[in-house]
């Protein structure tokens, strides 16, 4: 697997099934038999990802749609996008 950085391309894989589930997305991973739930932010940031985009225009998109600074938003997000590419529902290019 490629590793992630700032500028790595991210989308996300088309097999997981999700429903959203009070407000948060649940991903069904049928090939694995995982789950994963996220909450409205990760909601937002699987949305994002439905066409590869890097890391750094993925943050930017969030900044402008969340109070977080560059810093906390790049953090947070690779925190989350390395537990989706550890669950293999993401690709890193």
């Amino acid at each position: 697997m490629a590793k992630l950085s700032i500028d790595s391309v991210v989308v996300r894989r088309a097999e997981p099934l999700t429903t959203p589930v009070d407000g948060e997305l649940v991903i069904l991973d049928m090939r694995r038999g995982h789950y994963l739930g996220l909450d409205p932010i990760g909601r937002r940031i699987w949305e994002l990802l439905e066409h590869p985009r890097s890391v750094e225009a993925l943050c930017a998109t969030l900044e402008g749609q969340f109070a977080v600074s560059a810093e906390t938003c790049r953090a947070d997000v690779l925190v989350l996008l390395e537990q989706l590419a550890d669950a293999e529902l993401i690709e890193i290019g």
